[in-house]
Parts: structure tokens; C-alpha cells; sequence
């Protein structure tokens, strides 16, 4: 039998996991933390259960690449999916107005046409181009073969660029670029095809899973055991065996060397050239991925109420303070929130026929925070960090939960208690560099041609996960099915995809 190791336990590492293993690996997950899922898991104070990475996923029905993908591996039955309000599952709000994103590509233009009729012509364009561009994605609409001008066509031209070709209206461009933060890059540098494609994810249907990201690891978990695999958890890899340019098996930090036929790390590809031999690839890739852009970092604000959050509701809040939503990306200062993201899973419709359990009522709030902003106290320990880092980080997580506070009076006087992370916090639990909250910088200077490579010089060590593909849980997947794809045919995953 045929073995494969899998670095990290992420969203890629597990969905490969188990793809090796319906294929008869015989799979270990090596994660360094102390739970599964990397960007998936939560966190608990006091009973309350906060989601750090993971807050809403797109698409699950049978048609979307998302849900029927989690059919494939065999995990769909068991997640309770919660939709937000399929009228309005976004609220992109702005100091003069407020959009309600619906579920539906056409809703959302009809919408669009109904709140700026003057931009009609516009809008039909815009829509246009975003299915030109989403038909071009391969794996997303169950192509394995794509064509590389039209592809590169996309993906090489901002959505800004775009925007401005169709439309006029400042309103009209803010709302059409609000939701850019899904995915950690200005509209200047994001690509329109990535911008494209996410939106598709979503407006094809917003959900929370109930247990959030955690209940997803743990039940892709169950699935590996099922199928026999194994995870080893706090069991950090510290080196990758190569032999003749061919991966052979990892090192552990105990000292232990386990070998195997394959090895997929779901891991930054900064922090595989870590693991790596110094010869094992050639300087100039080595150069290339030190060169290169990593994601941009946040603050993470998790609120335990006493009651409920009804101004916020069942839906997400993009809380815009200009009309420029390249603010969003300039970070928290203690006298400026550029920007907040904030959701309430706890306002959730209950499905009456599921077995109850308790449900706290919390809200996770998001805001950038550059790497830079606390790089100083990079390599102190977690919960033994220097007072003046305690301190920043408490007056920036009083800022936050004041322009809060401000847009939701209501909810002044529930809130019971405040816990925050930062970059150093991502870091610390994910191994993400700077921090990085979706790993790579997917900019178009950094796409396209220039997208991070899955399969590297070394035969047999394949990188997966959103540090070499696109962001979110639906890239981490699809990463996971083209690394896999290298292995077992890309052909033979989307045949069995188509029937799943």
C-alpha cells in the first residue's frame, strides 16, 4: 500500500487526506496545534465558542463545485447548514446608504439596477464580464482543461480596471468592490477573475455551518479515521526527507522520522522551503517565493453578550467609513476604524427538527491590522508578551468595539466580555507568515503567470492550500483536488466530482 503524509491539518490538508486515502493511501496528518482545522478551529471561554477563520462558506447545493465536493468526501450529510438571510446575507454599509446583497447572480444585478437605474448598461456589463470570467476557472465549473489566454485575460486585470471601463457612479463602484475583503486584496491589485469567482460562491447561497469551521474539521476528521487514516495532533514537522530530488518522508521535533511515498504540505510555500533541504530547489524559486507578497493580517475582536444581537441579524455587516473600500485595508489605529467586519451566528434561524443545544449569543468582529503594527514582539511566547503589546492590543480592541458600539447602541450594554487576537495570535496557531490571514497576497502582480507553483522540484511534495492557490475554504479545497490531481489524475477526480 502506497503512504502519504500531509503536513497541517487545514481545510487543503484534510480534503486531501481523505482524497488519498478513497484512493488506497494510507494517510498520517501531522498537525503542530492542539486541534485540528488551522484556520477552521474556535476557541472556548466560559462555554462560548468563537470562530477565528471560519465564518460563512458559499454554495452547497448539488450544482456548486463547494457542496459537491463535500458530497465526494463524504462529510455532507453530517454538517448543519444554517443559510443567512437569502435577502440581504452581506449588509455593505456606507456613511450615506446601506446595499443588502440577495442570494441569486441575477437578484443581485436586479438589485443593483433598481438602486442605480442611471448605471443599467453598466451593471449588464459588469455581470456579463464576471460570467465570461467564472467560465474560464476550471475546477470551479468541472473543467480540467483551461484556455490560458482567456484565463490569463482574467486574471490579469484588476477589478478596479474593470469597474471603471462600465461604470461612473462612485456609489455604484463602492458597492460592486465591498465584498473584496472575502478575499484580502484592494480593488486595485485584486484580480477580476478571483473577484469574480468568489462572488459566484456566495451569491449561489450564504451559510454558516452550525459548530462553525470546527464542526468541519471534525467531521472531515471522523471521515479520515473512517477510511483509515490517522492525525497526529501537537506533532510539529521540522524537516522534509529528500533523496534524489524525491520527497521520501518528514522529520518530526521529537526526532522521529517517518517515511512515506508522498508528502503534501498544506502549509505557506515560505514555510516548506523551511522544511526543505537548502539544495533541494533552485535559487531562483527560492528567491521568487521570499520575493513574494504574503496576505495581509487582521484584529480579531469575540464578544460574549448577554442577550442577542437583533441590529445586527442573521447576516454579515461591511462596515465602510468612506466610499474607497482600499481603506479597509490600512489599518486600525487607536483613533481610526477604517473598516469592520461583524457577524452574530447566534441570530441563526434554529431548525426546529435538529436536536437542540445551547447557543451563545456572541459577535466576531475583524478589522486589518498590518504585521508591522506588532512584528517588534514577533518570537515571545503566547500569554508571557511584554506589557506594551498587551496594552496596543487593548486599545485597539476598545477602538473596535467602539465603532461598534456606535452603529449598534443596542448592543452597549450585553456586552460581558472581550477577547482579541492579532497577527502574532494567527501565527502562533496557524504557522501563517506575518501572520497572514489568507497566506498568500493574491494580487495581479502575483497571479496568473505568477500564481505560487503546487508541484515544486522536488518529485513527490506537492503544496496545497491558500498560500499556493486561492483564498478561503472553497480555494483550500479546490487546492486540494488539483494537488491531488497531480497524483491520481485531475480527469479522475472531476469524473468522480460529476458523480457525487
Amino acid at each position: 500500500m502506497k503512504t502519504a503524509i500531509i503536513i497541517g491539518s487545514g481545510m487543503a490538508g484534510l480534503t486531501s487526506a481523505i482524497l488519498l486515502s478513497m484512493h488506497g493511501y494510507r494517510v498520517t496528518v501531522h498537525e503542530q496545534h492542539f486541534r485540528p482545522g488551522g484556520l477552521l478551529h474556535r476557541f472556548f471561554r466560559q462555554g462560548a465558542a468563537y470562530d477565528t477563520g471560519f465564518h460563512y462558506c458559499g454554495g452547497i447545493a448539488h450544482r456548486d463545485i463547494f457542496g459537491r465536493a463535500l458530497r465526494h468526501l463524504g462529510v455532507f450529510d453530517k454538517l448543519p447548514f444554517q443559510p443567512l438571510d437569502p435577502d440581504g446575507f452581506d449588509r455593505l454599509v456606507f456613511p450615506e446608504f446601506e446595499f443588502r446583497v440577495p442570494v441569486g447572480l441575477d437578484r443581485y444585478r436586479d438589485r443593483l439596477v433598481e438602486t442605480f437605474p442611471h448605471e443599467r448598461a453598466g451593471i449588464d456589463a459588469v455581470i456579463a464580464d464576471m460570467r465570461a470570467a467564472i467560465d474560464q476557472y476550471g475546477l470551479y465549473v468541472y473543467k480540467t482543461d483551461v484556455n490560458p489566454v482567456e484565463f490569463l485575460r482574467w486574471e490579469g486585470v484588476s477589478l478596479a480596471e474593470v469597474l471603471r471601463r462600465h461604470v461612473r457612479d462612485p456609489d455604484l463602484i463602492a458597492v460592486l468592490a465591498g465584498q473584496g475583503v472575502l478575499y484580502g486584496v484592494p480593488p486595485e491589485d485584486a484580480p477580476f477573475g478571483l473577484h469574480s469567482v468568489v462572488m459566484d460562491h456566495f451569491l449561489r447561497g450564504a451559510y454558516r455551518i452550525g459548530g462553525g469551521g470546527d464542526r468541519l474539521a471534525r467531521e472531515m476528521v471522523s471521515r479520515l479515521k473512517e477510511l483509515g487514516g490517522t492525525l497526529r495532533l501537537r506533532s510539529r514537522v521540522t524537516g522534509i526527507l529528500v533523496e534524489k530530488r524525491t520527497a521520501r518522508g518528514v522529520r518530526l521535533e521529537s526526532g522521529e522520522e517517518q517515511r512515506a511515498d508522498l508528502v503534501i504540505c498544506n502549509a505557506h510555500p515560505r514555510l516548506v522551503l523551511d522544511l526543505l533541504p537548502e539544495d533541494a530547489v533552485r535559487p531562483a524559486y527560492r528567491n521568487r517565493v521570499l520575493e513574494q507578497q504574503v496576505g495581509l493580517a487582521h484584529l480579531g475582536a469575540y464578544l460574549a453578550l448577554s442577550g442577542p444581537a437583533p441590529s445586527i441579524g442573521n447576516a454579515n455587516i461591511y462596515r465602510y467609513y468612506t466610499l474607497d473600500s482600499a481603506d479597509a485595508f490600512c489599518g486600525i489605529s487607536p483613533d481610526y476604524t477604517p473598516f469592520y467586519f461583524a457577524t452574530a451566528p447566534g441570530e441563526a434561524p434554529v431548525d426546529k427538527d435538529a436536536p437542540q443545544t445551547r447557543r451563545h449569543n456572541v459577535v466576531l468582529l475583524l478589522t486589518s491590522l498590518p504585521w508591522e503594527a506588532v512584528s517588534r514582539w514577533a518570537g515571545t511566547p503566547t500569554g508571557q508578551r511584554p506589557p506594551e503589546y498587551t496594552e496596543l492590543k487593548e486599545t485597539l480592541l476598545r477602538r473596535l468595539v467602539a465603532s461598534l458600539v456606535a452603529d449598534h447602541p443596542d448592543l452597549a450594554d450585553r456586552i460581558e466580555r472581550v477577547e482579541g487576537s492579532t497577527p502574532l495570535t494567527t501565527q502562533h496557531y496557524t504557522t501563517s507568515p506575518f501572520g497572514a490571514m489568507y497566506g498568500h497576497f493574491h494580487s495581479v502582480a502575483q497571479m496568473g503567470l505568477y500564481r505560487p507553483s503546487q508541484a515544486i522540484r522536488v518529485r513527490g511534495c506537492i503544496q496545497v492550500g491558500q498560500g499556493s492557490f486561492t483564498p478561503g475554504v472553497l480555494g483550500a479545497t479546490m487546492s486540494a483536488y488539483y494537488g491531488c490531481g497531480f497524483i491520481l489524475g485531475l480527469e479522475t477526480l472531476v469524473k468522480e466530482l460529476k458523480q457525487a
